[in-house]
């Protein structure tokens, strides 16, 4: 069984002095959970939003790169053999894709954020030699990308840096949106009140966490056939709300199906439910397919950014803060393994390889390790 993850940069010490200087995240309406606050910076000398200058327009059919990303800020992103332990392929995409966040396997292809840049590329699984960019997808409303699925339309995006759940064509034009400060949370950690990104450019414009008046970290389809319902989780308010797309657009606030939650992460469909991180309170959340808590699963560590469910039925949770994977075996949920990772990595998210997508990350190992045998 394969297991691939993002990796948003390489160097995190980049990531944690950025979000040091927000100065902690003060509570917004709707929050019913307190969280701890790191010692802030007077207000004064909180940026709340930049220009990033190096921020490059490119027509459609170009792949990039779109920003300049330092070599000490660019993430990769990586397939492990489960059964080893071992990592058998790994991008070297560079600048193109620089900072890879949500991606899905679909059409026998693969799609992957750029969460610093704005874009959205599909990228091809070739036996042998997979990995290749094949288009890149972009849109003004796109902003620290975040979670990415296949919907039968296009792709369905959680752009945290605008509080957006959106989906788009595979040209990259809108079909439906879903902007947050449009539907009552407007009010930001920073006391600011955000008004809707509607028709701004925002790919080259940097939103703190601090300026985000949701965070909406994950949006998923709820049900695959009609494609009616979008779970989001809102990460400030500690929310699951759920989206009738087939109300009036003014109508679509989202119905709270959890609250007191404490910065939760990555809902992912399981067999018979769902599971997701419930970060801050070091546990993961599983429910059932009506959306109702069934269990938790527990974690004495770190901040828990994304979790998967493996084919057989255990869990792997990515604990960031330790820098490693720990699996969980069912159903008494007892750690079975703990495998580190770089300690410079900030990983992202988790996602099992279909099996189908086997074969070309197997083909293309099994190619290098004859060209170093020869």
């Amino acid at each position: 069984m394969l297991l691939a993850a993002s990796v948003y940069t390489t160097h995190n010490e980049r990531l944690r002095a950025r979000w040091k200087i927000e100065g902690g995240l003060p509570p917004v309406p709707g929050q019913k959970v307190a969280t701890t606050r790191i010692a802030p910076a007077p207000q004064s000398e909180i940026p709340l939003k930049w220009v990033k200058e190096e921020y490059r327009f490119l027509p459609s059919d170009d792949l990039g790169p779109t920003m300049d990303a330092p070599s000490d800020y660019a993430g990769t992103f990586v397939v492990y053999d489960w059964d080893s332990r071992e990592i058998i392929w790994q991008s070297d995409w560079e600048k193109l894709l620089g900072n890879p966040a949500g991606y899905c396997f679909a059409d026998s292809q693969l799609y992957m954020n750029d969460f610093e840049a704005g874009n959205i590329f599909r990228i091809g699984l070739q036996p042998e030699e997979p990995g290749k960019l094949l288009q890149r997808i972009s849109h003004p409303y796109f902003n620290d990308l975040h979670s990415l699925e296949r919907t039968k339309r296009g792709l369905l995006a959680a752009a945290c840096g605008t509080d957006l759940v959106v989906e788009v064509d595979l040209q990259g034009n809108v079909i439906w949106e879903w902007w947050a400060a449009e539907h009552g949370y407007d009010v930001t950690p920073s006391g600011d009140t955000r008004p809707s990104g509607r028709d701004g450019e925002h790919r080259n414009v940097y939103y703190h966490t601090r300026y985000q008046s949701t965070h909406v970290n994950c949006a998923v389809v709820r049900d695959p056939e009609q494609e009616r319902f979008i779970l989001a989780l809102l990460f400030h308010q500690g929310v699951l709300i759920q989206i009738d797309r087939s109300l009036p657009p003014e109508q679509q606030k989202g119905e709270v199906i959890l609250e007191g939650l404490a910065r939760p992460h990555s809902l992912e469909k399981i067999p018979g439910g769902w599971i997701f991180c419930n970060s801050l309170s070091k546990e993961l959340v599983l429910l059932d397919d009506d959306l109702k808590v069934t269990g938790n699963i527990f974690y004495d560590g770190g901040w828990i950014q994304d979790c998967t469910r493996l084919p057989n039925g255990n869990i792997v949770l990515n604990d960031v803060d330790n820098t490693v994977l720990v699996e969980f075996a069912a159903p008494d949920w007892k750690i079975v393994s703990r495998t580190n990772y770089p300690h410079t990595w900030r990983m992202g998210e988790l996602v099992v390889v279909p099996t189908q997508h086997e074969e070309a990350f197997l083909d293309a190992e099994n190619g290098k390790a004859a060209l170093v045998a020869g």
